[in-house]
């Protein structure tokens, strides 16, 4: 009988949900799904033959994808510290300003370069990094350093580049996160903290970055998701070279599948990087709780 009643009451609700569900269930879950029962064969597209592990033996055999592995490491790690460390800095410190309009200034300033497109963002940058008329080789030659270097063209620089993308890294979303928080922390207990005698890196390093902990949570695995899934900027600033210098696993998989016809083999990568982010979300989730 409650169940009746409930459905009388909500299944008009239910019945709005179920074409959403189907979207859902057709053009993420099947997908999904495929890529699982793909990565164990070799598939063109045309015919599937069942292969076992070779994929996956083969991504560990590959340079390529060890060193995009290597790579990897180096892309999420500085992704992390970018997405914490300066948008951090940057809301600390709007936080402290005296005035609500010096603070609505410098809140909308760094907000509104989320309104433009990525593609615009890493179109800029690549021509920061020309060779012959970027702007980083004119401003060294302003300085007297008169040494024109392909900084996308050498092993020894364009990862770093890369890296180096999108200075001063105040990146939007983590900044609105952090800014958020602080503003909703207790102004009581920090008014008294301050009358006792607290200075400001007092007030900071023992109020609010306990208090900030969910935040660093937060924004640490939505970071690491988005780097190990981000390969669009080193397709378009350098393809993944020098050689292999820029590649990353999702930029081999995006080869091997649409560069090669490698389906079965770019499904095997796709698998591992989804493994790779469940494992690490599993883990934020259950091993990394707090009390705030």
């Amino acid at each position: 009988m409650k169940s009746a009643a409930k459905w009388k009451r909500y299944g008009t609700s239910y019945l709005f949900l179920v074409p959403s569900f189907g979207f859902i269930a057709t053009f993420l879950y099947y997908p999904i799904l495929l890529a699982f029962a793909h990565s164990f064969t070799e598939w063109n597209l045309v015919k599937s033959t069942w292969v076992g592990l070779a994929n996956f033996k083969q991504m560990w055999s590959e340079p390529t994808f060890t060193k995009g592995a290597a790579n990897q490491l180096i892309y999420t790690l500085s992704d992390v510290v970018k997405a914490v460390v300066f948008p951090l800095l940057g809301a600390e410190l709007i936080y402290l300003l005296g005035g609500q309009r010096l603070k609505y200034m410098f809140r909308t300033g760094f907000i509104l370069p989320m309104l433009l497109p990525g593609i615009v963002t890493i179109l800029l940058w690549q021509n920061i990094y020309d060779p012959t008329n970027g702007l980083l080789n004119q401003l060294l030659h302003l300085l007297g350093l008169n040494s024109t270097r392909a900084w996308l063209g050498e092993d020894k620089t364009a990862i770093w580049s890369i890296v180096m993308m999108g200075l001063p890294f105040i990146s939007g979303l983590p900044f609105l996160i952090f800014y958020a928080a602080i503003g909703n922390m207790n102004q009581e207990q920090l008014e008294s903290a301050r009358i006792d005698g607290a200075n400001g890196w007092n007030v900071f390093s023992r109020m609010h970055l306990p208090f900030l902990i969910p935040q660093f949570k937060v924004v640490i695995i939505l970071t690491i998701i988005s780097s190990l899934q981000d390969f669009v900027k080193i397709l378009v600033m350098t393809g993944g070279g020098p050689g292999v210098a820029t590649t990353n696993p999702a930029m081999v998989m995006y080869n091997a599948a649409f560069g090669s016809s490698q389906y079965g083999y770019g499904s095997a990568i796709g698998v591992s990087l989804f493994l790779v982010i469940l494992v690490i979300t599993l883990f934020n989730m259950k091993f990394l709780k707090t009390d705030y």
